[in-house]
């Protein structure tokens, strides 16, 4: 039963047995079970003098139910029947009233050792913002023992700088401003500043009077430090993110303008392709037809024999032709004896043709390297002794291959007049000339990286190395790719 229905049920108890015993002249004796039962009601009243207040009404009822009532049994007997009824009411009144308070006592203790043995700090303040309890998790938390925080400001704890934390506490320990939980900073004894969550509660006495705030204090500063490393790290990624958008974006553009300028070189190699055969093959056909057609219709003799001789000779020129248009566009060196031959022949016909100083040193390179290695490093060469020749007025060439168990090194470097890397990256970006560029792309499809160190006037370095290890280890990782495709 709660102490609705009880304040409900006691007046109509109250009201019932006084009714009938007005009308009833039975004697007060039978219905004074009525109002001890008003009075035991009492003990699920909340009001600490509702039993004697039920027994006092009572008290008043019994002598009027007397004067109204009709006489039943003899006049001395019915005095002393409401006499006894009378002393029952107030014995079970201070029963109810004793019950109550060991009930009160009992649950004031338990409460006490939930509050004490709380890791939270739970306290009490008063509307002038005094302390008036302090528990022991609120002593682990600040470093004040209950002796020296009891009486004193509850505005000990806050910060000097946070002067509008303590308006609103003093107003809301005051009544002025709704009561709910939040987050502050406070004090430590030792001055250094905690993070807590606050939350407050309205103390009220016996008649709902405002008499101060209870306050359950959590130390949060284990979660603020995560959240912050927490916010660190999102912002750490949300950088990296943006880092490798610019970053693939830029990789986009680069492929995009390889792509266009693989097209332009293309269209640029087949034009070359046609001028040679048509400037070169075609006219050494021609002048072989020609003598062809001297030795169909001329005369048998010395002159036939002259004509022969020469269509022989420009034959001889034919097939060097075709096989230098052959060699240059891809050497069968490279696919039949390896990538050291290839170099070799190439770099020594390179600077032959330029007048070069040529030093070639091969180190440890026993066996070949996988195919795409091989080519990639062959047209890297290719294009940078190209350029050399075009552009770097080079006296002198250094080129070095050496296979260091399982990575493969490849060195180029010159005595040219050098030039600016990161002037010549950038004008490749905006598309005037993307030679560096298509060098990097050969070289990190094949699984390796490019490094060029070029200064005016002191010569340029290429270094390229490829981690046999990792071209396979890609290899694996392709084909399974494929398989699970």
């Amino acid at each position: 039963m709660n102490s609705h229905y009880a304040r409900a049920l006691i007046p109509l108890i109250l009201a019932g047995t006084f009714l009938i015993d007005v009308f009833m002249p039975w004697g007060y004796a039978v219905w004074v079970v009525g109002h001890i039962f008003a009075v035991f009601l009492a003990l699920w009243i909340e009001w600490p003098i509702a039993p004697y207040l039920v027994a006092t009404i009572a008290t008043v009822l019994v002598p009027t139910g007397h004067t109204l009532s009709h006489p039943g049994i003899p006049q001395d007997l019915a005095i002393f029947n409401r006499i006894v009824g009378i002393g029952l009411l107030w014995v079970t009144a201070w029963l109810v009233a004793r019950a109550r308070g060991a009930k009160l006592d009992d649950a004031t203790r338990r409460l006490g050792a939930i509050v004490e043995s709380s890791s939270d700090a739970i306290l009490s303040v008063t509307p002038d913002g005094f302390v008036t309890t302090w528990n022991v998790g609120a002593e682990r938390i600040f470093g004040y023992s209950a002796t020296e925080m009891i009486g004193r400001s509850i505005l000990t704890l806050i910060p000097d700088h946070l002067h509008r934390d303590k308006a609103w506490l003093l107003a809301t320990v005051r009544g002025a401003h709704d009561i709910h939980t939040y987050d502050a900073v406070r004090l430590h004894r030792d001055g250094r500043s905690i993070d807590v969550s606050v939350t407050l509660s309205p103390l009220r006495d016996a008649v709902g009077q405002f008499v101060g705030v209870s306050k359950v204090i959590r130390d949060i500063s284990e979660r603020k430090r995560a959240e912050t490393l927490l916010h660190q790290a999102h912002e750490a990624l949300e950088l990296k993110v943006q880092e490798r958008t610019a970053e693939l974006r830029r990789a986009n553009n680069s492929l995009r303008e390889l792509s266009g300028r693989l097209m332009q070189v293309q269209e640029e190699e087949r034009s070359r392709l046609a001028r040679d055969l048509h400037d070169e093959v075609g006219q050494l056909l021609t002048a072989l037809k020609i003598d062809l057609q001297d030795i169909q219709h001329g005369e048998v003799g010395e002159a036939r024999y002259d004509s022969l001789t020469d269509s022989l000779v420009l034959v001889d020129h034919l097939l060097t032709q075709v096989r230098t248009l052959a060699l240059d566009l891809r050497p069968s060196l490279l696919d039949d004896l390896g990538l050291v031959p290839a170099l070799r022949w190439y770099a020594n016909r390179q600077a032959t043709r330029n007048g070069w100083t040529l030093s070639l040193s091969v180190e440890d390179m026993i066996g070949r390297v996988p195919a795409p290695i091989e080519v990639a490093c062959f047209r890297v060469v290719q294009e940078a002794l190209t350029n050399i020749a075009k552009y770097a007025r080079a006296r002198t060439i250094d080129l070095t291959l050496r296979r260091q168990e399982e990575e493969v090194t490849l060195i180029l470097q010159d005595d040219g007049v050098g030039f600016d890397v990161l002037s010549a990256r950038q004008r490749a970006q905006g598309g005037e000339s993307i030679g560096l560029l298509g060098m990097e792309e050969r070289v990190r499809l094949a699984g390796g990286n490019l490094v060029i160190v070029s200064v005016p006037g002191q010569g340029t370095r290429l270094q390229l190395c490829f981690s046999l290890t990792e071209y396979d280890q890609s290899q694996v990782s392709r084909t399974a790719e494929v398989t699970a495709s």
